[in-house]
């Protein structure tokens, strides 16, 4: 993998030439960029859950699709968006213009699939389009970006703004060690950013602290690191089945989940007043 904290240094210097103004990393909202490494994990459904129990308790949440050229959120939440991100890059929209409303204080800004033009970016103009969507986060008092499958993608979101990175686990030993090594290169590239877990899939709350402890101790011994614990959602074959419906994961809740958007909400509201 290049370097991502070269390529954004990059892409800012190659942004601030042709705009002259650069999104503060600092302030404005809270920017929860979650990422697993590998597919399967339930990153997608956990990211739309997530941004509707954050909207629910009366917070404008924006949900972003991380997946440039793959993206499925749309599809998963049953929307259709007017424009695509290929507009954004032709100068024919604006980031603002591709917002999609899905409930009440909740939008999504969805990626596009299978676009040649954006197949054949360089990443440091996925970096940069990716700066350019960043331009509506004020709008916003909470932020989710689904990273996308791969380590790309997430760390490439992770550098934008990002408040902190959610690495999804599941206590299958090749889901670990994928999520160590988005962990290891988020912690390697972007050191500032800081590194949180959430364990799916879980048959109960014993199982997703012991996932958590393998993580950190990996992560205190090799990376000298310390992860924040935001908690585990337990295997549900009930959400299984509204992924399986476009659109009925934004009528679930789950306690589990809420407790988390809890958690993240009040970290917000600690880092504004500080």
């Amino acid at each position: 993998m290049k370097d991502q904290a070269a390529m954004l240094r990059r892409a800012r210097a190659s942004e601030e030439d042709s705009s002259g103004s650069w999104p503060a990393p600092s302030g404005g909202p809270m920017v929860t960029v979650v990422g697993s490494g590998k597919g399967g994990v339930g990153k997608s459904t956990l990211s739309v859950l997530l941004a509707a129990s954050l909207a629910a308790r009366g917070r404008r949440t924006l949900l972003l699709d991380g997946s440039q050229n793959t993206g499925n959120l749309h599809i998963l939440l049953g929307v259709r968006p007017p424009l695509s991100l290929r507009a954004v890059l032709a100068g024919e929209a604006s980031p603002a213009d591709l917002l999609v409303p899905l409930a009440e204080g909740l939008s999504l800004l969805p990626g596009d699939s299978g676009a040649e033009n954006l197949y054949g970016l360089t990443a440091v103009d996925r970096a940069r389009l990716h700066h350019r969507l960043s331009t509506v986060y004020d709008e916003f008092e909470h932020v989710v970006v689904d990273g996308g499958p791969g380590l790309e993608s997430a760390v490439r979101a992770a550098g934008i703004r990002a408040s902190r990175l959610v690495a999804v686990a599941t206590p299958e030993p090749a889901a670990l060690a994928d999520v160590y090594a988005l962990l290891k290169i988020t912690s390697l590239q972007l050191p500032s950013v800081p590194l949180e877990v959430m364990v799916n899939a879980v048959g109960a709350d014993e199982e997703g602290q012991a996932v958590f402890d393998r993580l950190s101790l990996a992560a205190q011994r090799f990376l000298h690191r310390e992860l924040g614990y935001l908690g585990c959602v337990g295997e549900d074959e009930g959400i299984r089945r509204c992924a399986r419906h476009p659109g009925a994961l934004l009528e679930e809740r789950r306690e589990s989940i809420d407790r988390i958007a809890t958690r993240l909400d009040f970290a917000a509201r600690q880092e504004a007043a500080a």
